[in-house]
């Protein structure tokens, strides 16, 4: 890109005097100016693009994160539920244990005293008339 000097000297070279030298220098510091000002609006638009991928690369990783975040903590809150859950089974078990309705069998077989009378649970059973048969 030229300069306001060598637009000087290239004024002199090409021989321009008085009015024409101010009409030449005119045109070329105004066609100077518009390509300065072209240039100056492309390093705008080349800062403006990437100051938004910037934004938009943060904002997705932001993004990112919370989901990650939100992730983790449903998954916490899902595994104290779980835990509130079991422990509120083993309570009911141990009490049903300590009441004498279930029996702690040391074989961990688990039999239930209710269950006294139950069939065999490996062997099969047949309807027949409205009765109940079990192989024993």
């Amino acid at each position: 890109m030229a300069t306001m000097e060598e637009i000087v000297k290239q004024a002199d070279l090409l021989g321009y005097r008085g009015e024409k030298r101010e009409e030449y220098l005119k045109q070329e510091f105004k066609l100077l100016a518009e390509r300065q000002e072209k240039k100056e609006e492309a390093e705008r638009q080349e800062r403006k693009e990437k100051e938004e991928a910037e934004r938009q690369a943060r904002e997705k990783k932001e993004e990112a994160e919370r989901q990650e975040r939100k992730e983790e903590a449903d998954c916490k809150e899902r595994l104290e539920l779980e835990k509130m859950k079991l422990d509120a089974e083993m309570k009911l078990l141990q009490t049903k244990i300590e009441a004498g309705i279930i029996k702690n069998e040391p074989d961990g077989s688990g039999a239930r005293s209710n269950d006294a009378g139950a069939k065999h649970p490996k062997l099969p059973t047949f309807k027949m008339g409205g009765m109940t048969s079990t192989f024993d």
